[in-house]
C-alpha cells in the first residue's frame, strides 16, 4: 500500500512506464526528499526501488543508510535492474540491526555497496528462489550472527570481486554462521572474492533437495581466497584468540540428486587449523558430487583436503580430482576417507612444512590414481609410489624456501612425468608438455616464458 504522496508519484511513474522507453537514473541520498533526480535525490534506496523499472538504475550516495531493503520487481535479461554506488562520492554502507537485502526478483545488479548487519540474527544478504541471474559485485557484506550471503534455490547466480567477513554465531560455544549457504542453486559463480572470519564455512553448500528443488549443481569457485585466523580481539560473544570456524568450502548432496559438479580453480586457502572442530580442513568435499581442483593452494592448516567416500548416509561418495594445486605447511595433505574410489591426484606438489602428504581413515587406497606429484623430501609415500612420482630435494625448484615451486632448468622433474591428457595445460596456464614428455608437479619447465607467476604461497593482504 502506498502511504504517502511520494510513494504514489514513484508507483505512478513505474505503471506508466513504456516499453523500449530510456532508462532512468534514480539517485538517492542521506536526507533527500525530491523526486529522485541528481540534484533532488530520494531519502531512501527502498523508495528508489519502488520506481525502478527494468533497465534503470539507482545510484546512491555517499553516507550511512539505516534501512532494510528489498528488491520490488523483475528486470529484463537485457535490462536488469541496477542498484549501485555513484562513481566519486565515497563508500555507501547500508547498516541496520537486521536483515539489510532481500532479493526475491529476477535480473538485479547490486555493485560497490557495503552491507552491514550489526550482528543481528539474521542475514546480510538473503536471496530467494526467485533471485535468478543476480550479480553481486564489488560487494562487502558484514557483521552478521547468521550466514552472512544465504542463496535459495536461484539459477545463474554470481558473487565476484566481494569481500564477506564476520559472520559469527557465538551459541553453544560456536555454532554455524557461514560466508556464503546455498541450497539448490544452478550454474552458481563465486569469483575474485575473498571470505574470512566466519564460525561455519567459507562456502557450504547445502543438501536441499525436494521435488520442484532437484539439488545443486554447475558450481564455480574461481580466483577466491578463503582465510581463518586467530581473532585479534574479542568479537560477537566469541573470546581473542578463538579461530571460530571450519572449512573453506563444504559440500552436503542428497544421495536422490545427481551427482553435483563443482570446480574450484586458482584459490588459496589458510588458517584452517587449530579451531575448534576436530579433522579441520580446508576443503571438506563430501558424499554425491564431482569435484575438479585446479590450481589451488593450501597452507597453515592442519589438513588441505579431507576428502570422503561411501557412508550409510551418503552411499555414493564423492568423485574428487585434484590437479596443479600446491600443498606446504599442513599436517596433512589429502586425508582419504571411507573407501573413497575415483579420487585423482595429479600433478601436485607437496613443498615445505608438509607432515604427511596422505591419510588413510577408513580406507584402503584402492580407488587413489596418483600420478606426476613432486614431494620435498627423501622419501615417497606408498600412495605415491607410481614410477612418474618424484622425491625431490630443495634444488628442483626455484625457492622452495619462499614457496616458489616453479622447476628450475635442471630440476629431475622435467621431462620425467606421464601423459594425462585432462591436464592440458599447468597452473600458470602453460600448455603441458612443453618438452618431450609432461614435467612433474604443478608448473611445466618454460624456459621461453617471458615471465612467471608470484610465488605459489605468495600471501594475500588481509582486507
Amino acid at each position: 500500500m502506498i502511504r504517502n504522496a511520494t510513494g504514489a508519484m514513484l508507483l505512478t511513474a513505474w505503471l506508466s512506464f513504456p516499453a523500449g522507453a530510456a532508462a532512468t537514473e534514480w539517485w538517492v541520498a542521506p536526507g533527500g526528499s525530491g523526486p529522485g533526480t541528481e540534484r533532488a535525490p530520494l531519502g531512501t534506496i527502498q523508495a528508489a526501488l519502488v520506481a525502478a523499472a527494468p533497465g534503470d538504475t539507482v545510484l546512491i550516495g555517499a553516507g550511512v543508510y539505516d534501512e532494510a531493503v528489498r528488491t520490488v520487481r523483475d528486470g529484463f535479461a537485457d535490462a536488469p535492474i541496477t542498484m549501485r554506488a555513484a562513481e566519486g562520492h565515497g563508500p555507501v554502507v547500508i547498516a541496520t540491526e537486521g536483515k539489510v537485502l532481500r532479493v526475491d526478483h529476477a535480473f538485479f545488479v547490486v555493485e560497490g555497496l557495503v552491507l552491514d548487519a550489526m550482528y543481528a540474527p539474521d542475514e546480510v544478504i538473503d536471496v530467494s528462489a526467485n533471485g535468478h541471474s543476480l550479480i553481486l559485485r564489488r560487494v562487502k557484506a558484514r557483521r552478521s550472527s547468521r550466514d552472512c550471503v544465504s542463496v535459495g534455490a536461484a539459477a545463474d547466480v554470481r558473487i565476484e570481486d566481494s569481500v564477506i567477513h564476520h559472520c559469527l554465531n557465538p551459541a553453544g560455544g560456536r555454532t554455524d554462521a557461514h560466508g556464503i549457504v546455498a541450497g539448490a542453486v544452478r550454474r552458481f559463480t563465486v569469483r575474485r572474492t575473498e571470505i574470512h572470519t566466519f564460525s561455519g564455512d567459507a562456502i557450504q553448500l547445502n543438501r536441499e533437495h525436494t521435488s520442484a528443488s532437484p539439488g545443486w549443481d554447475d558450481v564455480r569457485i574461481e580466483e577466491c581466497r578463503f582465510w581463518l585466523a586467530p581473532l585479534d580481539r574479542a568479537e560477537n560473544g566469541f573470546p581473542a584468540g578463538v579461530v571460530p570456524g571450519e572449512n573453506a568450502i563444504d559440500t552436503k548432496v542428497s544421495p536422490d540428486s545427481a551427482r553435483a559438479r563443482i570446480s574450484i580453480r586458482h584459490t588459496m586457502a589458510w588458517g584452517f587449523g587449530g579451531g575448534l572442530i576436530r579433522n579441520q580442513a580446508a576443503f571438506n568435499l563430501k558424499e554425491n558430487i564431482d569435484a575438479i581442483v585446479d590450481g589451488v593452494t593450501v597452507w597453515d592448516s592442519d589438513i588441505a583436503f579431507r576428502l570422503r567416500g561411501p557412508t550409510r548416509s551418503s552411499p555414493n561418495g564423492a568423485w574428487v580430482r585434484i590437479q596443479n594445486t600446491i600443498l606446504h605447511d599442513v599436517s596433512v595433505g589429502v586425508r582419504y576417507e571411507n573407501d573413497i574410489s575415483n579420487l585423482r591426484v595429479w600433478n601436485t606438489t607437496v613443498g615445505r612444512g608438509v607432515v604427511r602428504p596422505f591419510q588413510a581413515a577408513s580406507s584402503r587406497g584402492d580407488g587413489l590414481d596418483v600420478r606426476n606429484v613432486a614431494i620435498l623430501g627423501a622419501d615417497l609415500p606408498s600412495e605415491a609410489a607410481g614410477p612418474s612420482n618424484l622425491a625431490v630435494g630443495s634444488e628442483a625448484f626455484v625457492d622452495s624456501a619462499a614457496h616458489d615451486y616453479r622447476l628450475t632448468a635442471g630440476s629431475p622433474a622435467v621431462d620425467a612425468g606421464s601423459a594425462i591428457p585432462e591436464v592440458v595445460t599447468d597452473r600458470a596456464g602453460v600448455r603441458r608438455p612443453v618438452g618431450r614428455l609432461h614435467d612433474v608437479g604443478a608448473y611445466e619447465w618454460c624456459p621461453s616464458c617471458s615471465s612467471g607467476p608470484p610465488p605459489a604461497g605468495e600471501r594475500a593482504v588481509r582486507p
